[in-house]
């Protein structure tokens, strides 16, 4: 039995919901849009229902643990395309053994949904120091990045505390999603604000001295490419004020 779904977490919930109601012998759960129909499996679209959502999340620190509730965010925001399935597979175990799951790496799924959940929070500790703030305008902030998995929602608190009541935006330039955060809260949105295609004079200024800083520092005798790119992965570089040649 396929259950399809629209892509959400809440939606992705509702299936487990469904599929812990209905009992079919063997689930798999996919995002409706990337599924391609085969004439050998039974699909069902399932929609999102809040009340269902909540019953499953509520009850995984209550009959799981704490723990175990961020493992499956965070492995729904790895977007690996097997994550749904091991999700629902890590949930089916979980309810049986309580907290023990999350080191149940006897399991070759719970092994698994382990190791993914370890990479988002290693990229969300690389981006705690990674990313790269501009002031596009006076007293707004813009950072944009293209991280591997979709963490702006993890990293975003982390910022709100640094920053204080300084208004910022985190732009997932992959994703074209935004953490905005005005100061007092922080939303979640898809709708990009308009920003100016240039920085500030003052920042531009400040980035200027940073680069200089980071040239100056540097120890020719002791460079090492390879230790460098472990910290501060290739991919990542575009976005990283250092590693970019002043426009000037």
């Amino acid at each position: 039995m396929i259950y399809l779904y629209d892509g959400s977490f809440e939606g992705l919930l509702t299936c487990i919901f469904e599929a812990f109601l209905k009992k079919p012998d063997e689930v798999s759960i996919r995002v409706k849009e990337s599924y391609q129909p085969s004439f050998l499996d039974e699909a069902a679209f399932i929609e999102t229902d809040m009340e269902k959502f909540h019953r499953v999340y509520s009850s995984i620190p209550k009959k799981i643990s704490k723990q175990a509730a961020e493992i499956v965010y965070r492995v729904w925001l790895s977007e690996d395309e097997k994550a749904a399935d091991l999700i629902y597979h890590f949930l089916r175990i979980g309810y049986k053994m309580g907290g023990r799951v999350c080191d149940y790496i006897q399991d070759s799924y719970i092994n698994e949904i382990i190791g993914l959940n370890r990479k988002v929070g290693f990229e969300v500790h690389r981006f705690l120091g990674l990313l790269r703030f501009q002031e596009v305008i006076k007293g707004v902030f813009y950072a944009g990045y293209e991280p591997d998995h979709n963490i702006t929602a993890l990293i975003a608190p982390h910022f709100t505390e640094r920053l204080a009541s300084q208004p910022f935006i985190i732009h997932d330039k992959k994703r074209n999603i935004c953490a905005v955060y005005d100061g007092q809260e922080v939303i979640m949105t898809d709708t990009i604000p308009k920003l100016p295609l240039t920085t500030t004079d003052n920042e531009e200024d400040i980035a200027s001295l940073w680069r200089t800083f980071f040239k100056t520092i540097a120890i020719k005798e002791r460079k090492d490419p390879r230790t460098q790119a472990n910290f501060m992965p290739k991919r990542y570089w575009r976005n990283l004020t250092e590693m970019n040649e002043s426009p000037d």
